[in-house]
């Protein structure tokens, strides 16, 4: 397999539509790649290269010309978006942001679809992936954040953590969302958040209440939860009423309260 030319990669890159970033409005300006730089492309990937190949050997080689690579792949092989967008997150996940905006900006999928490709490409980068996705694609925010916790469910507290901290006006969406979606880690996404808002004792106060009706069917989270719920000195009727309405039965929330709250004769 014959490598790379320099010289090569300089006509490619000369030939190549850039990327130019509007820093005083917050919109990005993506050029569309010239044709010669789109036919020079289909080239490497013919001369014996795979298409995942091609984008690695580039990306290793000009990791800060990652956004213009992608897109020159995207306008050469569409169709082909799994493979360029999972490629290219593997090769350069520091650049995932700039991925995902290029994969918006040619629509290939769906914004939920870019996010998870991404996250399964490199699931250490989850949160940077989807907070990059809810920034490009806000009108789809809920099922961008459904769709990364779905496929990285061990990174779910610290996708959520990190997307309160960049939308703190999302925080009870954010918390909703994603316990619903992956209830069996709620307890942890809800301990991850409340480290967010320790100084607001009444979102606080709201987020515990809102998690026990949510996570009501989930006995060891709720255990945790009515735990939390006294360590924030919150009502016990709340709780009780909380945990019914989410479905738990008035005697198992009454054993979770009696076990954890110190009730007064």
């Amino acid at each position: 397999m014959k490598p790379f030319r320099k010289a090569c990669i300089a006509c490619l890159l000369l030939a190549s539509g850039t990327t130019a970033w509007a820093t005083d409005t917050n919109v990005t300006v993506l050029e569309e790649p010239s044709e010669k730089s789109v036919k020079f492309f289909k080239a490497q990937v013919e001369n014996n290269r795979s298409l995942s190949n091609a984008i690695n050997s580039l990306l290793s080689r000009y990791p800060d010309k990652t956004a213009e690579f992608v897109s020159i792949a995207l306008s050469a092989y569409p169709e082909e978006y799994k493979e360029i967008i999972s490629a290219s997150v593997s090769t350069n996940p520091m650049f995932v942001d700039e991925i995902i905006m290029v994969a918006n900006k040619y629509q290939v999928t769906k914004p939920a679809e870019i996010v998870e490709i991404a996250v399964n490409a490199e699931p250490s980068y989850a949160e940077v992936a989807t907070r990059a996705a809810c920034k490009y694609s806000p009108e789809y925010f809920n099922e961008i954040v459904r769709t990364a916790v779905h496929a990285e469910p061990d990174s779910a507290d610290q996708i959520a953590q990190k997307l309160v901290r960049a939308y703190p006006s999302k925080t009870m969406e954010i918390l909703v969302t994603t316990i619903k979606e992956v209830p069996f880690v709620g307890k942890y996404v809800l301990d991850a958040l409340l480290a967010t808002v320790e100084e607001d004792s009444e979102q606080s106060e709201n987020m515990i209440i809102v998690s026990v009706e949510q996570l009501a069917d989930y006995p060891d989270a709720l255990e945790r939860l009515v735990q939390l719920a006294n360590e924030h000195d919150i009502d016990s009727d709340k709780v009780m009423q909380s945990a019914i309405k989410g479905g738990t039965e008035e005697k198992d929330i009454i054993a979770l309260i009696e076990k954890h709250y110190e009730l007064k004769e």
